[in-house]
């Protein structure tokens, strides 16, 4: 479970905690990052499971990473999901297109770091 060791997923995980605490648990709100860091941070988050499920669930084995396609359209699929699909729900979303830009740069994150061959030993 290499993906648990990556320095950029742990680090990834560790701003989402902390700005969920700090923004729900403690009421404290930073204007320029609260609509944002989430975006940005959970593709790394979320395409890291889904590479851990591929690896394991679908027994790819450990040197098995996300292809391009694969990366985009899940990166498609979560933009649709919550850019279009829970604003049409719920009036508690709404859609924004920096949303979509930001999973776009948090995956283009995830595919460059955590989503690296291994190096050959």
């Amino acid at each position: 479970m290499a993906i648990f060791k990556s320095p950029v997923f742990i680090i990834c995980c560790i701003l989402f905690v902390l700005h969920q605490v700090l923004q729900k648990a403690m009421g404290i709100t930073l204007p320029l990052i609260d609509p944002y860091l989430d975006n940005l941070l959970a593709m790394p988050i979320i395409l890291s499971f889904l590479l851990l499920e591929k690896q394991f669930l679908f027994r790819k084995g450990r040197n098995y990473r996300l292809s391009p396609l694969e990366t985009i359209m899940a990166t498609l699929f979560i933009s649709f999901i919550s850019e279009w699909l829970f604003p049409l729900l719920s009036d508690e979303f709404t859609s924004d297109w920096k949303d979509v830009a930001l999973f776009a740069a948090g995956a283009f994150i995830f595919f460059f770091t955590i989503n690296r061959k291994p190096l050959k030993a």
